[in-house]
């Protein structure tokens, strides 16, 4: 299991945890519980715990879900971090509105609300969870994207995630391998099934960047500045001529 699998599965459980205790104890929502009796009077309480529960709940739920998926490798840790700290700022957005809404602000005493009602807040928990399953599909996709390479002008271009250009005067080494070293880590990049990309640390230590499909072959690139990169095509035929023109340049 990976740590965003423990960190976002355990927060989204507890956001839910949370959520059925402000239900069952509304005195938990804050401001609610400080208030004095006079104004918790003007206060819609079953409005607010039920939009404070369904707001922590589901956010908890996407959270879980998030979790999983990077624990089946579905997901990268950095996908799975990412969409956990959007969902965490997504949830401020509804809370806040719901609490203007239901917790008696712009109310005199006698329950008369001077300030136009809020409509359709009732939805916003629907909308906010539909961004954050777009935000998250997206970033999914993105990661199963194949990376384009090609050599264009004296430089390997990379586009995609963590895409970057590599001029091929500061290519040190190339060489075709059959296997990837074996990866200690992810520290900032993406792992799925089928794809590696962006910043891994190896077992021997060093660090590098890939661009792969889990298939072989690979080409290993050392340049000047000290990077350590591994690339490879579409399939066998476009990496060998990746490689032809790479390891070309250096003779």
């Amino acid at each position: 299991m990976t740590a965003v699998f423990f960190v976002n599965t355990g927060m989204g459980l507890l956001f839910i945890l949370i959520g059925w205790l402000c239900y069952r104890y509304p005195n938990l929502i804050n401001p609610y519980g400080s208030l004095p009796p006079e104004r918790k009077a003007l206060v819609d309480i079953e409005g607010l715990k039920k939009a404070v529960a369904i707001t922590l709940a589901a956010t908890g739920i996407l959270l879980v879900i998030t979790g999983v998926l990077a624990a089946f490798r579905v997901i990268g840790e950095d996908t799975g971090f990412f969409a956990m700290g959007g969902l965490c700022i997504a949830m401020v957005v509804p809370l806040f509105l719901f609490m203007w809404k239901y917790n008696g602000y712009g109310r005199d005493r006698t329950g008369s609300l001077n300030l136009p009602p809020m409509r359709n807040l009732a939805k916003l928990p629907i909308v906010i969870a539909a961004i954050s399953i777009v935000f998250v599909i997206t970033l999914v996709a993105m990661a199963n994207k194949s990376t384009k390479i090609d050599v264009d002008n004296g430089t390997i271009h990379i586009s995609g995630m963590y895409g970057r250009d590599i001029p091929l005067t500061s290519v040190v080494s190339a060489k075709k391998i059959s296997q990837l070293p074996p990866v200690a880590m992810r520290t900032n990049g993406a792992s799925t099934g089928t794809y590696n990309k962006g910043h891994f640390l190896l077992k021997n230590g060093e660090k590098c960047m890939m661009f792969v499909r889990k298939q072989p072959p690979y080409i290993e690139l050392r340049t000047s500045d000290g990077g350590l990169y591994y690339l490879n095509g579409a399939n066998g035929a476009e990496t060998q001529l990746l490689a032809e023109i790479i390891i070309g340049t250096l003779n």
